[in-house]
């Protein structure tokens, strides 16, 4: 009999061991101490970006997109540095991504420059991104997903592409 009662007691110990960490996850997402996941960048709401109906627009490749203005001062020269940068550090995936810059109509006509940045010319909209300097980022569907602020960190944004690239490895 003794051995009969130890036997059952290994059993239910065994069987706490096993459950406990399902309990514990349950009870800390009930109570509300687990968070979300965390975006370094700003995640917008799931809508198709501005320019991404616009002639020449890159189909089926996740875009970097800067908004520039005709003349380009410094704060718009390190931005291209920086997005030439992000892009180059995500390795083989670097050929899924492009780099988009938008301008004003009257300044450009669609093109694919030598190191494939795409410039565009945005017809409407293009003064609601205007006032945000910074860059985007839009799926291969056409929507966006990030907004970078220009005083983002960039290795911090390489490694959030990387992830988000990674995960979404069947778009683009």
């Amino acid at each position: 009999m003794p051995n009969q009662r130890r036997a059952r007691l290994k059993l239910a110990m065994m069987a706490l061991l096993c459950i406990s960490p399902v309990l514990a996850s349950w009870g800390l997402y009930r109570s509300g101490w687990v968070e979300g996941g965390r975006s370094y960048g700003q995640l917008l709401p799931t809508e198709p970006f501005v320019a991404s109906r616009e002639s020449g627009w890159p189909r089926q490749r996740w875009a970097l997109v800067s908004v520039e203005p005709a003349a380009c001062d410094s704060i718009c020269q390190r931005r291209r540095f920086v997005l030439k940068q992000i892009q180059a550090a995500q390795g083989e995936a670097a050929d899924r991504l492009v780099r988009v810059r938008l301008q004003q109509p009257s300044v450009v006509a669609p093109r694919s420059d030598e190191n494939g940045v795409v410039t565009l010319a945005a017809n409407n909209g293009l003064d609601r991104l205007a006032g945000r300097p910074g860059y985007y980022l839009v799926d291969p569907l056409g929507n966006q997903v990030m907004f970078y602020p220009d005083s983002a960190d960039p290795t911090r944004v390489i490694h959030e592409l990387a992830r988000v690239l990674k995960t979404n490895n069947g778009l683009g």
